[in-house]
């Protein structure tokens, strides 16, 4: 099985909220669950809160993809500076060096569709072009060039450089963060399915108290509640 593998068919959110029943509910029936099977005791309910605590301390699914959406779009943000400031320089490297495409590849004028769609290609173009405008300062600002322009391509550079590096860390990240939160899952699945098992025994004729310690059921299932236990 895989680590990422869900022990359980409903979703975490109705995981969560069958494990708060119990441990609400429990505590008044220990005693009925110690009596058939002694090694469950009185800290049995106090076990399964602890086991939601920790589910609860991972981020969840919902909260990593919301971040994740918040780095790309750094990245997007980071990268249109970068192209922005590309397409300015170039204007005034045309300008400057009319006629001269020597120069004015030195720019990147034949290497920019290269580079443009990948971000960690166009963090060292911008590296390039950096070194490149500082070096043609002086033609590119006689050309009409804001000075400020030429001086932010590092920044600029340093900031794809850094969102990007964000990006990738946070998608190696996220598939820890997914591991770790089924682990924690799948342990507080497997507390909650004696208690499934042995509510099915003892209140049988108690259809009310036995409901509030069933597996809850996936949407649409019509197995029988015997169905639902897995060992």
């Amino acid at each position: 099985m895989s680590k990422n593998e869900r022990l359980f068919a409903v979703s975490d959110a109705d995981m969560i909220e069958h494990a708060d029943t119990v441990k609400a509910t429990l505590p008044e029936d220990i005693g009925d669950f110690t009596a058939f099977d002694n090694t469950l005791s009185a800290e049995y309910p106090a076990t399964i809160g602890t086991a939601i605590d920790n589910v609860l301390a991972v981020k969840s699914d919902q909260v990593i993809i919301d971040e994740q959406v918040e780095k790309t779009q750094n990245l997007t943000e980071a990268m249109g500076a970068c192209t922005n400031a590309f397409r300015t320089i170039a204007f005034f490297a045309r300008k400057a060096f009319d006629g001269n495409v020597a120069v004015q590849n030195q720019f990147g004028l034949n290497d920019i569709r290269k580079v443009r769609n990948n971000q960690a290609k166009m963090v060292l173009f911008m590296d390039s072009l950096a070194e490149t405008a500082q070096k043609y300062q002086a033609e590119l600002v006689a050309a009409g060039c804001n000075e400020a322009i030429i001086t932010s391509l590092p920044d600029k550079a340093d900031a794809l450089r850094q969102a990007n590096m964000e990006q990738e860390k946070f998608k190696k990240d996220r598939g820890l963060y997914t591991q770790e939160r089924v682990e924690k899952l799948n342990e507080l699945y497997k507390l909650l399915v004696p208690i499934s098992e042995i509510a099915q025994i003892i209140y049988s004729d108690d259809p009310a108290r036995l409901e509030c310690y069933l597996l809850p059921k996936p949407k649409g299932s019509v197995d029988a509640p015997d169905d639902l236990v897995t060992s």
